[in-house]
């Protein structure tokens, strides 16, 4: 058993975290991080190239900022937009000489740095070590603990390196730093992400918002092909896509690099065509729309499901400090929700690196003056969670297989309606009680089951919030519902692990960032579920079985459509999601 102190702990090796953890240090606290695999090392930016938002002060930052509200379907927030294109601008100068930066882009498109992922993350490893930061690698956290009065004090998890030894570090203060969560699709890095500081977050108590923003989609070259007399290396990597033409099986051009990369041969691969990345040496791009001739090389894709490790949700933030709805737990980059930066679509053209390199400077300091004043530590407990089961009467395998099922296939995730939806809760929802009670196990295999279950939590929230929004924004596409309603303009929060709830949030969110408003309890999930909307109304909630006697007489008394726009709901109205009713799906 590893027990340790230190006034604040981050949970996680990546841009987040290795910037939470400095910034803490530099505030003059002593810093310890966490990493499930090792620091700098793992994750999808050490597998590749990271944008960063650059832009200085003036005209050229205010038309970025108009755009990012614009692209992401007016559910972003301009103050937050600003702060992060300030802190990174601020930071570029510490990062001038590990990258190159990009000329602005004509209409208004945003002027980036790019870096070496790989070698970003290592000298911010080293930056660390001379900051007196202790690293721990392979040490991945299972679950938080807490004080007798809620406030997080700490986390413990297994070294993987050394039996599975259990470990325990209390901190003055938390920053969940664990990256979001692909459903192990098999994208470049993903591995780790699995949605195991989301499931830690919520067991605290915590909140997350956006997580109908899920279904972020990249394209990869299908796995073991190879274009005839093309350079292995040259083509083997998603980075080659972006000098490559995308077309059909008919040669049919969708868009060159530049131009909308991607888009149309998404939407084309949900409609079951073929997409292949084609090369033609010494020729000119072809225009989109025009055909390309035979004599050229050429490779499948495929699309891979990145969910919120590019898409927008995640744990909410309360405050400018990013701290959460739970007093002492802050959250930074992808496990925490962009909506104020990215609003309805994806971490996409350096905002993604912009926001991991912001948030985590700020979660760090925050942590850092939370910890300061928090005064002499009580008694600590941690906090029960799901996949903790002593014994293995559940296979993990089994949670895994049903969550791909339902995420990965994009008739699941890029196009949605309330049939695919509603049959997904059911069978996921069927299977969480056994995730509580009887999924975990010793050793690997007591990992490989918490990951299960945050697997399956993830896919949950996910689903709830998809159904609970009737219209398309962004990347969230209801093919029931593909118009985008005005009203809509607002964001959704999520929680619940036994009982999932939704319930909107105003669009213009006030942020604050005291130590005062740290300290507020999480709203109780009792108190957020007493407010149910039957299913005529707009959020069209799914019910329990025991409560349909109940809504159908709800039902008469409603007067307004099902599917209308949700002016008639109070911004912090709940409604109740449960095992959906299917007899009236």
């Amino acid at each position: 058993m590893i027990d340790l102190e230190a006034d604040v702990l981050v949970l996680g090796g990546g841009p987040a975290g290795v910037w939470a953890a400095l910034s803490a240090a530099r505030a003059g606290v002593r810093v310890a991080l966490v990493d499930k695999a090792r620091c700098g090392h793992s994750g999808p930016t050490a597998k590749s190239t990271v944008s960063l938002w650059n832009i200085p002060p003036g005209p050229l930052r205010d038309a970025a900022v108009t755009r990012g509200l614009a692209d992401g379907g007016c559910l972003g927030d301009p103050e937050w937009m600003a702060r992060v294109l300030a802190e990174t601008y601020r930071q570029a100068d510490h990062l001038a000489r590990w990258s190159r930066r990009e000329p602005a882009e004509p209409a208004a498109r945003v002027t980036r740095i790019r870096l070496d992922g790989a070698q970003y993350l290592a000298r911010m490893r080293r930056a660390l070590i001379l900051a007196g930061v202790r690293i721990l690698d392979h040490h991945p956290a299972l679950q938080l603990i807490v004080d007798t009065e809620g406030v997080v004090s700490g986390a413990a998890g297994v070294r993987t390196q050394d039996g599975f030894r259990s470990w325990t570090v209390r901190a003055g203060a938390v920053v969940v730093a664990t990256g979001g969560c692909a459903f192990r699709s098999g994208g470049a890095g993903t591995d780790v992400d699995t949605g195991d500081g989301m499931l830690m977050a919520a067991e605290a108590g915590g909140e997350l918002s956006g997580m109908e923003f899920s279904s972020a989609y990249s394209l990869a070259p299908v796995l073991g092909s190879h274009p005839a007399g093309a350079d292995r290396r040259a083509t083997a990597s998603r980075a080659a896509l972006r000098t490559a033409t995308l077309c059909d099986e008919n040669g049919t051009v969708f868009g060159s690099a530049g131009e909308g990369f991607g888009a149309q041969a998404l939407a084309a691969l949900a409609d079951g065509r073929r997409v292949y990345a084609c090369w033609q040496l010494g020729a000119q791009d072809a225009a989109p729309g025009r055909r390309l001739p035979g004599d050229l090389a050429r490779m499948p894709v495929r699309a891979v499901l990145e969910g919120t490790v590019r898409g927008a949700g995640g744990v909410r933030l309360i405050g400018f400090d990013c701290a959460t709805t739970v007093p002492g737990l802050f959250a930074a980059g992808e496990v925490a929700g962009r909506e104020p930066i990215t609003g309805a679509v994806g971490g996409f053209g350096g905002q993604g690196g912009a926001w991991s390199m912001s948030s985590g400077v700020w979660a760090g300091a925050g942590a850092a003056r939370f910890a300061a004043g928090r005064g002499r530590r009580g008694p600590v407990r941690p906090v029960p969670g799901a996949g903790l089961h002593g014994g293995a009467g559940l296979d993990p395998r089994a949670v895994v297989g049903l969550v791909q099922e339902h995420t990965l296939p994009m008739r699941r995730s890029y196009r949605r309606s309330a049939d695919s939806l509603r049959d997904s809760i059911a069978e996921l929802d069927a299977l969480w009680p056994a995730t509580e009670f009887a999924l975990g196990g010793i050793g690997p295999d007591r990992l490989y089951a918490r990951e299960a279950a945050a697997l399956l939590a993830v896919a949950r929230w996910t689903k709830y919030s998809a159904l609970a929004r009737t219209e398309s924004r962004g990347i969230h596409r209801r093919t029931d519902h593909p118009e985008v309603i005005e009203h809509w303009c607002r964001r959704l929060l999520t929680g619940g692990l036994g009982t999932v709830w939704v319930r909107p949030q105003a669009c213009e969110p006030v942020p604050v960032a005291s130590q005062s408003a740290v300290r507020q309890p999480a709203v109780p999930e009792s108190a957020v579920l007493q407010s149910a909307v039957p299913e005529s109304a707009v959020w069209q909630p799914v019910v329990s079985q025991s409560a349909v006697s109940q809504s159908v007489a709800s039902q008469s008394a409603m007067s307004q459509p099902a599917g209308s726009p949700p002016s008639a709901l109070q911004p912090e109205q709940a409604c109740e999601l449960e095992r959906p009713d299917l007899a009236t799906a």
